[in-house]
């Protein structure tokens, strides 16, 4: 099956809410702390399909600002799962030193407890040689904050000459967000456990083409042939697009030639016939 979808056209950019684990460990009967560590699992599981079948940026919704509203034992847990699975994930040199996965932290670092911010900066700090692959980890992250966060960035900029606000662009937003220039846009965004809602998360990223899934499966229950199953889905049809395009082309290119060869024996003629109505 992967041999089969590297075969057509692989998205450059997926994202994903991995939302499931709370009701995962309550259908389970089993403590919220094991749930968000089953989660943990499946991420590990997707990032593998991800990078196996050829996609260079990953995205995923590892803690939003909002989520501080939790209680304190939830936020704790999710802080110390997410410093010990990337610690873990950039000690792996069958995984992270193979595919050359650069990793990154995306979002409002200053929310971030200083103990736990040292251990993240230097997972970025040992992977920041690798430029095959791309895994940003939005934590803690908000889209709305984001572009806040932007906003102020160009500010200062404009305040101390660097940016004349006459040549503020999107493109300008862009280079100063969170993700800074060269974050592709988002192809294919999947928020688990059903909820069709996108949780303020990478509201900008997200373009004309992006497709948004919905499966109905809790996170910790989304594996390797679950998004694999997305990206075939996304890849045939990327597929058909590309064929209609190529036709339209095609067609273009042909009726401008027909129109060329009119042209040419219509020119040719120097009394080109036409018809006439007279009264006898």
């Amino acid at each position: 099956m992967v041999l089969i979808i590297k075969t057509g056209p692989i998205p450059t950019h997926m994202a994903f809410v991995m939302d499931g684990n709370r009701r995962f460990a309550l259908n389970k009967k089993i403590a919220l702390r094991d749930g968000h560590s089953a989660g943990a699992e499946s991420l590990t599981q997707v990032l593998n399909c991800c990078y196996r079948i050829g996609v260079k940026a990953v995205t995923v919704y590892a803690f939003s600002i909002e989520n501080f509203n939790r209680p304190k034992e939830e936020v704790d847990t999710l802080f110390d799962l997410l410093k010990s699975r990337l610690i873990y994930i950039s000690a792996s040199n069958q995984f992270v030193a193979q595919e050359e996965i650069s990793i990154r932290i995306i979002g409002n670092r200053s929310m971030i407890p200083l103990d736990i911010l040292a251990d993240l900066e230097k997972v970025e700090e040992a992977t920041s040689g690798y430029t095959k692959r791309v895994l940003y980890i939005c934590f803690p992250y908000t889209s709305r904050d984001d572009i806040f966060h932007s906003m102020l960035k160009i500010q200062d900029k404009v305040e101390h000459g660097e940016i004349e606000i006459s040549n503020i662009t999107s493109e300008t937003i862009e280079e100063n967000n969170y993700f800074g220039p060269g974050c592709p846009p988002v192809d294919i965004l999947v928020r688990t456990s059903g909820h069709t809602r996108l949780s303020d998360f990478m509201l900008w990223e997200c373009h004309q083409d992006s497709v948004i899934e919905f499966p109905n499966t809790l996170w910790p229950n989304f594996k390797f042939w679950s998004v694999l199953w997305i990206i075939f889905k996304w890849s045939y049809y990327k597929t058909l697009q590309l064929e209609d395009a190529a036709i339209m082309q095609v067609n273009k290119i042909e009726n401008r030639r027909v129109k060329e060869r009119y042209r040419t024996a219509v020119g040719g003629i120097k009394h080109p016939p036409f018809a006439s109505v007279t009264k006898s």
